[in-house]
């Protein structure tokens, strides 16, 4: 086995990290007063909806968490139940995003707005990411076999290709490389 189904989610979870970075420096930008970057966020915006909801969550939702709650991690009232009602948190604050950045920009309230929600949802995502990277992965690599993470690691290449295709996941990951690189700029 080369990667486990939690490393696999962890390498996400670094990709994911590059946007946040580059959701965060723009949001300072705005509050400094300098432009809104449309056209960074609206990237941005799709990485989240593509990337981070359909490939990332898609592959927890579909088939980590159902192994998880076969090897008896509970969902409702458990930690699965939390991370999908966090994942359900983030679609939306990536939809309050979008509609604010098809308000106008020039006033100050949605400048001040869109700035507050992408600060907002950066600091969600950390959250979730540490959540389930020191609290439920673990469960998940104390509980799980071989076999189980051989089976997820498969399930995760099944439910990429229906969801988003294989080019897709690569052309969001080189827009990560892009969003982060342009930091600061």
């Amino acid at each position: 086995m080369e990667a486990s189904a939690t490393e696999l989610l962890k390498q996400d979870h670094r990709v994911i990290e590059k946007v946040l970075g580059a959701i965060e420096d723009a949001a300072e930008r705005v509050r400094r007063g300098e432009e809104v970057p449309v056209q960074l966020l609206g990237e941005a915006l799709e990485f989240s909806q593509v990337f981070v909801d359909r490939c990332h969550h898609g592959k927890e939702e579909v088939c980590l968490f159902p192994c998880l709650e076969r090897k008896g991690v509970p969902n409702e009232g458990g930690p699965i139940g939390v991370m999908l009602r966090e994942h359900q948190i983030g679609r939306e604050m990536a939809g309050a995003i979008g509609a604010a950045l098809k308000e106008d920009l020039g006033k100050p309230e949605a400048r001040a707005r869109v700035a507050a929600l992408c600060t907002d949802y950066v600091e969600h995502l950390r959250q979730h990411i540490f959540k389930e990277e020191n609290v439920l992965f673990g469960m998940g690599d104390s509980l799980m076999g071989r076999d189980d993470h051989e089976s997820s690691v498969e399930c995760y290449e099944r439910t990429e290709e229906e969801r988003v295709g294989f080019e897709k996941h690569e052309e969001m990951e080189r827009l990560a490389e892009k969003l982060g690189s342009a930091r600061g700029a």
